[in-house]
C-alpha cells in the first residue's frame, strides 16, 4: 500500500536540474571525456577490431537512458549540450597545451603521443556523440509516452541499438576515411555497434534497478507529452 502511494506521488515533469541529476550529468561527462582520450588506441579482441574507448563509451548511453527515462527529454538535451561543450573545451585545451614549448622533452613527447587527436578525430567524436545521443533520447522519450511508461527494456534497447551503429559509423567515416580502408571502417562499425548493444544488454538489470531507485529517490517519472523535440 505504501509503495503504491509513493508511485502515485511521482512527478510527471521536472524543469530544473536536481543535485542527483547533476551527479549523473557529471558522471556522464567524465565517461565521455575519458572515452575521447582513449579512442585513438586500437585493440583486437578475438575477431573484433575495437578502439579502447569501447570499454567506457557504451556506459555513456546507459546513463543517457537513465536521465531521459527519469527526468525527460528537456533535461537530457541540456546535459547533452553541456557535455558537448565540455568535450570541445577539453579538446581545445589539450591542443593548446601540446602547442606550448615545454621544458621537459620527455613530457612533451609523452603528451604528443597520448593527446595526439587530429582535428578529424575531434570533429568525429563531437558530431557522432551529439547526433547519436540526441537520437537515443528522442526515441526513448517518444516510446515511453507511447508505451505509457511500461516495458522500459524495449525502449532502452530500441533507442540505443540504432544510436550505437549511427554513432560509430559517423565517427569512423569522419575520423578515418582515407586512413583506414572502407572494409576496416565497416568492420569496426559493425563490431563496435553490435558489441555496444550487447554491452548495454548485459548491463540492463543494473540499469533497471538504478532507474527504479532514482525515481523513488527523486519522486520523478517524466512523461514528455506534448513537447517539441527540438535539439536546442
Amino acid at each position: 500500500m505504501m509503495r503504491a502511494m509513493q508511485e502515485l506521488h511521482l512527478k510527471h515533469r521536472i524543469e530544473h536540474a536536481t543535485p542527483a541529476f547533476i551527479f549523473l550529468s557529471v558522471l556522464y561527462g567524465a565517461l565521455l571525456i575519458i572515452s575521447n582520450i582513449t579512442v585513438v588506441k586500437l585493440v583486437r579482441v578475438g575477431p573484433f577490431l575495437l578502439t579502447a574507448a569501447f570499454f567506457t563509451y557504451p556506459a555513456v548511453y546507459v546513463i543517457s537512458d537513465i536521465m531521459t527515462e527519469v527526468y525527460g527529454y528537456r533535461l537530457s538535451i541540456k546535459a547533452i549540450w553541456a557535455n558537448f561543450a565540455a568535450q570541445a573545451m577539453v579538446s581545445a585545451v589539450l591542443a593548446f597545451t601540446r602547442a606550448l614549448a615545454g621544458e621537459d622533452s620527455a613530457i612533451n613527447e609523452a603528451m604528443n603521443v597520448l593527446f595526439s587527436s587530429t582535428w578529424r578525430i575531434v570533429a568525429g567524436s563531437l558530431v557522432a556523440y551529439w547526433i547519436g545521443d540526441w537520437m537515443n533520447s528522442v526515441i526513448l522519450s517518444k516510446m515511453k509516452v507511447a508505451q505509457k511508461g511500461r516495458w522500459f527494456f524495449l525502449r532502452a534497447m530500441a533507442s540505443s541499438l540504432p544510436a550505437h551503429f549511427l554513432d560509430v559509423a559517423l565517427f569512423n567515416i569522419i575520423a578515418f576515411a582515407g586512413v583506414w580502408t572502407w572494409s576496416d571502417i565497416t568492420r569496426n562499425a559493425l563490431s563496435e555497434g553490435s558489441l555496444a548493444t550487447l554491452y548495454e544488454l548485459v548491463l540492463f538489470p543494473l540499469t533497471f534497478l538504478v532507474v527504479r531507485l532514482w525515481k523513488r529517490l527523486e519522486h520523478v517519472d517524466a512523461f514528455d507529452e506534448g513537447i517539441r523535440y527540438v535539439p536546442f
